[in-house]
């Protein structure tokens, strides 16, 4: 009885009642999100867990520290939102370029951050540094500024 009740009064035509009751109450409206409920990009606040990258792991968690990068970063990658890979490579200058061109090495890292939960790449970045006295901190640096400013874009 109940049912048919709301049949017609839905077949009336109350469109706006017609589209609150099609949605399910816990279903995500949030923006940021994909159908499935996986994250489609990184939200203020989001919790970041950094795997180990031969230490370049550290440099990140300071950079990310340093330029105010909107995320909490945990140790735990059981509590985190996304989780962070990726790697650095530095080539110190040999005796020929120290000479004739820099004694400053040649670095470079890339990043990729991805939805703990479905594993969907949202953020990924690569820097490559040519004469970069503190190599390891400067491409870490690029990737925390690159990464604040994709968080921040609305």
């Amino acid at each position: 009885m109940l049912v048919s009740s709301l049949v017609c009064f839905l077949a009336a035509g109350n469109s706006a009642f017609a589209q609150q009751a099609a949605l399910p109450p816990s279903s995500p409206t949030t923006a940021g999100t994909a159908p499935s409920g996986a994250s489609t990009r990184i939200v203020p606040g989001s919790k970041l867990f950094i795997e180990p990258m031969d230490g370049f792991d550290t440099y990140l968690s300071a950079a990310i520290l340093k330029k105010k990068v909107p995320v909490m970063v945990v140790d735990d990658r059981a509590k985190a939102d996304f989780v962070m890979t990726g790697g650095s490579h530095v080539d110190k200058a040999g005796w020929a370029k120290t000479i004739f061109v820099s004694p400053l090495p040649h670095a470079e890292a890339s990043i990729a951050i991805k939805d703990a939960h479905s594993g969907n790449l949202v953020f990924a970045y690569n820097v490559d540094k040519s004469n970069a006295a503190r190599a390891n901190q400067s491409t870490a640096e690029a990737c925390a500024k690159h990464l604040k400013e994709a968080i921040e874009k609305k």
